[in-house]
């Protein structure tokens, strides 16, 4: 989570050292555009080959969110890649026909109406957006592949766990304030009935407004949150995990997510370290927090990657 309609987040501005290039990008993932940036050491050699870190916003958040952590760690070596997910921020979103579609022409193309989604919360999009960007840096010049890590924050940094549970590209983690729970049996219980909804179109295809929270901003796919286990992946990592949480967290219960996940990761052995700063907030993490989240994480991806 990452800013709410009443009260949007305003996030000190992304400062790039000189020894660093930030880059636009697009990424492809399902046909759709993701906005993205890279940053990168300037004047590595062509033959070089450097760790990378992908990065995940949160509910409400863009590319600019991890903005400031990506500039602090590609100032020490490491080619990192901010993106944002679909139908947030400039990328771009799935569309519903609104109408019958008419026959193609000879180039496969036709003019429909169509809904434009935004701001949509499907979490397993999100994991298919975080692998996507994944492939992305697997292509980008002196990237060392066997050296990927993955940074999440709050609903990100669930995605973010969640991929690492999934992807053995991924050989390092860091997140922090994340939502690492699995959904609660009301979210359960609603979410199948919303399947049953839009499976035999009795509701949006992709909900909009009709299932927005109060004060969240974006509209959770409750179908899909019901399929979103978080917790589960605890399970299924194996690589260093670092987990940062805030000490006056206000969103979620921490000894039920981070604090959780941190637990069963060390009753498997799994090379782990827990943190929750004290005196910060949820969003304080990108405030009185970010030196010390920042710092965890920049020395973590050095450690293991």
């Amino acid at each position: 989570m990452a800013g709410t309609d009443a009260a949007p987040i305003v996030y000190p501005p992304i400062v790039v050292p000189d020894s660093v290039e930030r880059q636009k990008v697009t990424i492809w993932a399902r046909g759709l555009a993701l906005d993205a940036d890279i940053y990168r050491p300037r004047k590595l050699d062509s033959a070089a080959r450097v760790p990378a870190v992908v990065m995940t916003h949160g509910m409400g958040g863009d590319k600019e969110t991890p903005g400031r952590y990506a500039a602090r760690f590609a100032e020490s070596g490491m080619i990192v890649l901010s993106f944002t997910h679909a139908s947030w921020g400039h990328s771009q979103g799935r569309m519903i026909a609104k109408e019958a579609l008419p026959e193609p022409d000879e180039n496969g193309e036709a003019m429909v109406k169509v809904k434009l989604i935004r701001e949509s919360i499907d979490p397993l999009e999100w994991v298919d957006s975080c692998r996507a960007a994944i492939d992305y840096l697997e292509g980008e010049p002196n990237v060392d592949a066997a050296r990927i890590g993955a940074w999440g924050t709050s609903f990100g940094g669930g995605t973010a766990f969640y991929v690492a549970g999934e992807d053995d590209r991924v050989k390092a983690l860091a997140v922090q304030v994340p939502a690492v729970f699995n959904p609660p049996p009301p979210m359960v219980a609603h979410g199948q009935a919303r399947a049953i909804q839009i499976a035999r179109g009795e509701f949006d295809p992709i909900p909009q407004s009709e299932d927005a929270l109060p004060g969240l901003k974006g509209t959770p796919h409750f179908a899909r949150l019901a399929q979103f286990k978080v917790a589960d992946q605890a399970d299924k990592i194996n690589i260093p995990t670092l987990i940062v949480d805030a000490g006056n967290e206000e969103l979620f219960d921490t000894s039920e997510s981070g604090g959780a996940a941190y637990a069963q990761l060390q009753s498997r052995g799994v090379d782990s370290y827990y943190e929750v700063i004290p005196g910060i907030d949820h969003y304080g993490i990108y405030f009185g927090g970010f030196e010390r989240s920042c710092e965890l994480a920049h020395d973590w991806f050095l450690k293991h990657l």
